[in-house]
């Protein structure tokens, strides 16, 4: 007898003494569906089993539902794991239904994607045209002050470099940043500042403007992006959005569902 017919004789079975008065309606459903054969032989024998085992108790049928150990739907998951593997997924959708969708319509949200997008494209570029330029500031003559720019760096980060905390981006002051030199006046990059190197393509101090103009973008498209997690934090929509922890085991709970077709044994054979 193949799972599923044993399932719909489950099914069928269940909804019997849970609703005796509807036995004769539910039986003809069962006994007249075309996508399988069952007989009423096969729904006494099933019944006798279950009789036989002690597996339903009739006294204790309303609103609940056996737990039978097997394999009725899939040789990989037993009953009572099917049963909850849709009790997880049922509580993870419960977390997502009492959030509620974020309004994927207000200005907000759309503002925040396309800034997502945006900066997913943007940023990879500005990095590699950033580390170009920084090799044509190393490789420039040095300056006759040179050996000063190290002390004068880090006084300037000293007192300035905390100012580009208030941009989302951008800096005030492009400094390489720890372990990318190997000048230790420069603390080792840490205070090497663009703004003290004379750029060999433009005969100006620090970064080109093309490269400056894709900071001012990227600055903006960051507040942006900072904006709607700010909302998004506010309506408590974090558990709701791609990636989440919530999001990412649903996905994963109906993937499963999905892949080895188990039906929710708790809903077998919903009588219209």
């Amino acid at each position: 007898m193949s799972a599923k017919k044993n399932a719909k004789i489950a099914e069928a079975y269940m909804l019997a003494k849970q609703y005796p008065g509807q036995k004769t309606a539910i039986l003809d459903r069962l006994l007249n569906a075309t996508t399988f054969t069952v007989t009423v032989d096969d729904f006494n024998a099933y019944d006798s089993l279950m009789t036989q085992h002690h597996v339903v108790e009739p006294d204790n049928i309303v609103d609940e539902y056996p737990d039978i150990p097997g394999f009725t739907q899939t040789d990989k998951y037993s009953d009572s794991e099917v049963l909850k593997i849709f009790e997880a997924r049922d509580s993870f959708q419960n977390v997502i239904d009492t959030i509620g969708a974020p309004p994927t319509d207000a200005e907000w949200f759309q503002a925040g994607k396309d800034a997502s997008q945006r900066i997913a494209e943007l940023r990879p570029f500005y990095e590699t045209r950033k580390a170009e330029e920084w090799e044509g500031l190393e490789s420039a003559l040095p300056s006759p002050f040179a050996p000063l720019m190290g002390p004068i760096g880090f006084l300037t980060e000293l007192i300035g470099g905390g100012f580009d905390w208030r941009h989302d981006f951008k800096e005030d002051l492009h400094e390489r940043g720890f372990g990318t030199s190997w000048n230790p006046l420069t603390g080792f990059g840490a205070w090497d500042i663009a703004e003290f190197k004379q750029n060999p393509l433009t005969g100006e101090s620090g970064f080109t403007p093309e490269l400056l103009a894709m900071e001012d973008e990227l600055e903006e498209l960051y507040g942006d992006r900072r904006g709607f997690m700010e909302e998004v934090q506010k309506g408590g929509y974090a558990e709701t959005l791609p990636g989440s922890k919530t999001m990412t085991e649903l996905d994963r709970l109906n993937t499963m569902i999905s892949e080895e077709q188990l039906l929710d044994p708790r809903m077998f054979g919903e009588v219209q």
